[in-house]
């Protein structure tokens, strides 16, 4: 069933997923957002599952969906429970006794199959076992079998005690990688592994990194997000006193300079986008970063982490957004599945 095209107002049931140790933050901005929602921990501090409260239930996923919350990484409708056990038998008969009853979204149509479980689950599968126990069974329907670029997805997640599963279109998920685990294809020559999260921001905020010209890359060294862009066809200018990784320094689309961010200038209008990958204190990085806005052209993005140093990580980002918004419009905030303790931030200038 998708969750936000039916009518109706029976309350739904979701399981999401956050960032390890963030589950918190996610379960509070959905009791902020959804009211008298019912949120319930799963794996400590990653997964749970929460409720369309009070709210109508379409509604509420309408929103969630239009203005998706920071730390919530994914979510599914539970639409089948059932007792997990460590038979064989017994759990292939009730994963295919629920893919039957998908008949009608799976014909004729791409369908992928995520199957996570929790380290102490007894489901006795791997999760690409799980997913050829309901193979067959979707190829009977006339489905056909995808890992990408699906019609619906089928999500098992196996507890310690049950079996949740459901099916749901890849946009009401919020991401269609199983959990929100964006996963890149490791290159033994990557720089750095930053260079995963601007990848992902890329797909997550849909902002092809090849559309722009010339970027500014602050607190660049040694390269991850350098490298990205440069891969992409983009003029770099990269700002670090540190040195750039060897195989970047003759790269003749970059110009590095070895300065502090603090002591350079640019003319107005330079860049079309800038990056920002520090680690220092956000409020450092939001002075730095908006003392060098004019450079960036009108409607130029930013892409830019904000690190959560502080305790209270809701008042630091709302206070960094007001900071921000001075010179840009904030776009989108999320915590990305290769942020750690961070998030990024995608703003325009003004």
């Amino acid at each position: 069933m998708d969750p936000s095209g039916e009518s109706g107002t029976a309350m739904i049931t979701f399981v999401g997923t956050a960032n390890p140790g963030f589950a918190p933050y996610a379960m509070e901005e959905l009791r902020r957002r959804i009211r008298g929602t019912k949120v319930s921990g799963l794996a400590p501090g990653e997964t749970f599952t929460f409720t369309t409260g009070e709210d109508d239930p379409h509604e509420a996923v309408k929103e969630l969906l239009r203005d998706e919350p920071i730390f919530l990484r994914h979510m599914f409708p539970i639409e089948t429970e059932r007792q997990a056990t460590d038979s064989l038998d017994s759990t292939a008969n009730e994963l295919q006794e629920y893919a039957r009853t998908l008949a009608d979204q799976v014909n004729g149509r791409k369908v992928a199959i995520q199957v996570r479980k929790e380290q102490n689950s007894p489901f006795p599968y791997t999760s690409a076992e799980g997913r050829d126990c309901i193979i067959p069974v979707i190829q009977d329907l006339g489905g056909e079998t995808v890992a990408r670029d699906a019609d619906w997805i089928i999500s098992i997640y196996a507890t310690k005690k049950l079996l949740y599963m459901g099916c749901s279109a890849p946009r009401d998920n919020l991401s269609d990688w199983p959990g929100g685990a964006v996963r890149f294809r490791k290159d033994e020559g990557l720089i750095s592994r930053a260079a995963f999260k601007l990848l992902e921001a890329e797909r997550v905020f849909n902002i092809p990194l090849d559309k722009f010209s010339n970027a500014l890359d602050l607190g660049a060294a040694p390269g991850g997000w350098t490298s990205v862009l440069l891969e992409r066809g983009l003029k770099v200018t990269a700002v670090d006193t540190a040195e750039m990784d060897p195989s970047l320094e003759r790269h003749p689309m970059l110009r590095h300079m070895r300065s502090n961010t603090a002591d350079v200038s640019f003319p107005p209008g330079s860049f079309d986008l800038l990056v920002c990958d520090m680690s220092w204190d956000p409020y450092r990085t939001c002075r730095l970063v908006s003392n060098l806005a004019p450079a960036l052209t009108a409607g130029g993005s930013g892409i830019i982490t904000l690190k959560l140093m502080y305790r209270k990580p809701f008042q630091s980002i709302q206070d960094l957004m007001e900071d921000y918004s001075e010179f840009f419009d904030i776009r989108k905030v999320k915590q990305l599945f290769h942020n750690r303790e961070e998030v990024t931030m995608w703003v325009k200038r003004k």
